[in-house]
């Protein structure tokens, strides 16, 4: 709270310095500004426009202009005093002086007038002859208006446009020498003092200002309460507003800054006679280059407030669409269009919606139709002609994978060999972690073109169960009935395993050496699948160990008049025992084993 109230006073304080400094230019840049343009006036507009006759000899001596004469021919060439004209000189004297020097001669003589401090303005005075009138200063003669110059300045006469003429040079010394005064230069050292340390102070509030302002930035990103929301969309995170926000900050600065020198210096120069005319200038471009900007921001009102049109109306309808987007996705009105539908269909319209309110208001943003905006457009289009295509494909592959509804997030999948987890589902590209903790990057397209097994679909849409299975093989001497029995212990026995519905298995073989026994099990959670199928194996092996059953196929080669039967014992006699091996004779004689045992057999008579 205390830093928020030094901001709050360091702001105030701020602009009272800054409007202190504006109160000032007001009151000292507008008489500067006022002269306007130094170039001639036209004949209708001009003030006093007259010529000079010299005595004799007076328009021969070469003139040396200490400041440059602004003119032309038409309009006239001006007497300057101060950086001011006084009047123009239209006409010069046939075969002696052009109009431009006779304007140069005057402007010498009436500054040399001024510059003598001991000749009154009051001594400056025409007298009127017959043909033309002179206009003196004490005994020296300035310039001499003739009969011959009446016609070039609308038909006034001689005596008026001397009378005229002496009145702007009384004024123009009077202002002269007001500016070189012992007062008037105090007073500018005064000024000068005060808008020094003015500036000073906004340069030191600016430098102040801008550090707090950078401090309070950085204290806000470290609580982390910059972030940018659009809704419910996040737009820049704290880290990014801090920067961009450092950045502006950072880039005003030294603009601040150098605006203030830019308007202290021109005022300080202005303040002295000698420095005047430059600064006059520096304030005069200013203004002209302010104007400019301020008479191009009017002329683009009308574009501006049609491009807030269409923002206005751009907002409202993405919002009407918005509402739309979302009453679509109730259940319990309209079950075609999917829950998982609504933010998808909300961003895919609202790009629309923008890119239409785009093209509407191509035409009123600045620089449309000019060269350079026309060659950006080209060559973004051309970029992204030849450079997005595969881009393009995963874009629209991931909107059809939303609409075709193959997977959500968490859910856990199969593509080709990849098995996981979906961790991100994005425009281009589907991240799936796998139980190793890899995470696999697969382009939409690819997923759009491959077979998507979904382990969680059944159990997230209608909460019903995945079938696992696995498959073990046995030999035919172990009565079926009983490893059906094992097995399905085996299943109940193993955690996540579901009783209900309970495990079944199925004989899907009967091979030549063994039987295979596919063991059916349901789960609620097939994230675990490579868990619950560990845990299902281990209880396999426990419990058909326990059950005296060896899981080891035996392969057979066998002669059928020797081995033991494969039938369970079950099924057998209860005095069955394994025959003997039969050996044949080629010729048809009794076996062998046969006659051996008839001779080794006692006689029973006794003999």
């Amino acid at each position: 709270m205390g830093f928020l109230a030094d901001w709050r006073v360091q702001k105030r304080q701020l602009r009272g310095w800054l409007l202190s400094l504006a109160m000032v230019l007001l009151v000292i840049v507008p008489p500067t500004l006022a002269t306007g343009d130094l170039t001639a006036p036209t004949s209708e507009n001009a003030g006093i426009e007259q010529a000079e006759v010299d005595h004799p000899g007076g328009e021969n001596a070469s003139p040396v202009p200490s400041q440059a004469v602004v003119g032309n021919v038409v309009d006239g060439f001006p007497v300057m005093l101060n950086g001011e004209p006084l009047f123009y000189v239209k006409l010069g004297i046939a075969g002696v002086t052009s109009a431009e020097e006779r304007a140069a001669i005057i402007t010498q003589r009436v500054r040399a007038i001024a510059a003598d401090s001991t000749l009154a303005p009051d001594t400056i005075r025409a007298e009127t002859e017959a043909n033309q009138s002179v206009v003196l200063a004490g005994d020296t003669v300035l310039f001499t208006v003739r009969q011959e110059d009446v016609g070039a300045y609308d038909g006034r006469s001689h005596p008026e446009l001397a009378a005229e003429a002496v009145a702007r040079i009384r004024q123009g010394i009077v202002i002269y020498r007001e500016q070189r005064s012992i007062q008037r230069i105090a007073t500018s050292l005064g000024m000068t003092i005060l808008s020094t340390i003015v500036v000073f102070l906004v340069l030191r509030g600016i430098l102040f200002g801008s550090s707090r302002l950078l401090t309070y930035i950085q204290q806000r990103r470290n609580a982390n309460t910059l972030a940018i929301r659009f809704q419910s969309v996040q737009v820049l995170g704290s880290g990014a507003t801090s920067y961009l926000l450092g950045g502006l900050v950072r880039l005003l600065r030294p603009g601040l800054i150098l605006l203030a020198l830019y308007l202290y210096v021109p005022f300080v120069l202005s303040q002295f006679p000698a420095t005047a005319e430059f600064g006059d200038s520096l304030l005069q471009d200013m203004a002209f280059r302010l104007s400019l900007l301020a008479q191009g921001f009017v002329a683009y009102l009308p574009e501006l407030a049609m491009l807030g049109v269409i923002a206005f109306v751009t907002y409202y309808v993405i919002e009407f669409a918005r509402q739309v987007i979302i009453e679509l996705g109730r259940h319990d009105v309209y079950p075609w269009f999917y829950p998982e539908w609504v933010q998808p269909t909300i961003r895919l319209a609202t790009l629309l919606i923008v890119a239409i309110a785009l093209v509407i208001a191509g035409p009123y943003m600045p620089g449309f139709g000019s060269p350079a905006f026309q060659g950006i457009s080209i060559f973004l289009g051309a970029l992204l002609t030849l450079g997005s295509s595969s881009a393009v494909a995963n874009a629209l592959s991931g909107i059809i994978l939303i609409y075709t509804r193959a997977f959500q997030l968490g859910d856990f999948i199969r593509i080709d060999d990849i098995v996981g987890e979906v961790q991100d589902k994005s425009l281009f590209v589907t991240r799936v972690l796998t139980p190793k903790q890899e995470t696999v990057t697969i382009p939409n397209a690819s997923v759009l073109n491959s077979n998507v097994t979904n382990y969680s679909a059944i159990c997230r849409e209608s909460h019903g169960y995945l079938l696992l299975h696995t498959t073990i093989t046995l030999g035919y001497d172990l009565p079926w009935r009983k490893v059906h029995e094992v097995l399905i212990q085996a299943a109940l026995a193993t955690p996540d395993i579901s009783p209900e519905p309970e495990p079944f298995v199925l004989q899907t073989a009967l091979n030549d050496f063994n039987v295979s026994y596919e063991l059916n099990a349901y789960t609620v959670y097939p994230q675990k699948m490579p868990v619950i199928y560990s845990h299902l194996h281990q209880n396999i092996q426990d419990y058909c160990n326990a059950a005296d059953i060896e899981i080891l196929s035996p392969t057979f080669s066998a002669l059928r008049d020797g081995n033991h039967s494969t039938i369970p014992a079950d099924y057998l006699a209860a005095d069955y025992a394994a025959p003997a091996f039969v050996v044949q004779g080629s010729n048809g004689q009794s076996p062998l084993g046969e006659s051996r045992v008839k001779e080794s057999k006692p006689d029973t008579n006794g003999s």
